[in-house]
């Protein structure tokens, strides 16, 4: 594999070891994208991005919390879905969707 770069004065090690880090931060965002459902970054400045994650993962916390409260046996994208399409009705209503029966 050879890499192209203009910056002379750092080793190809470290060159190898700065795509290696890029890669792993794009997996974090792809694994976002998959599992908060974020699908469309409304901010393209740094803070906004910022703040869009950590109200993704505010929210992905708090599903957690639900399930481990409530005993659910859905995955926590189920648990959104099913919040999501009940937002205007009452708690115990979002209740009753788990109950077995």
């Amino acid at each position: 594999m050879r890499i192209i770069t203009n910056d002379v004065f750092k080793t190809a090690e470290d060159i190898g070891n700065l795509y290696h880090s890029r890669w792993q931060i794009e997996l974090f965002f792809k694994h976002i994208k998959q599992h908060m459902t974020i699908k469309t970054y409304y901010s393209k400045a740094e803070v906004g991005v910022e703040n869009q994650l950590i109200m993704a993962l505010i929210v992905y916390l708090l599903t957690f919390l639900i399930k481990l409260e409530l005993n659910l046996k859905p995955t926590i994208f189920q648990i959104l879905r099913h919040l999501r399409s009940v937002k205007f009705e009452s708690y115990d209503y979002f209740i009753a969707l788990f109950e077995p029966g």
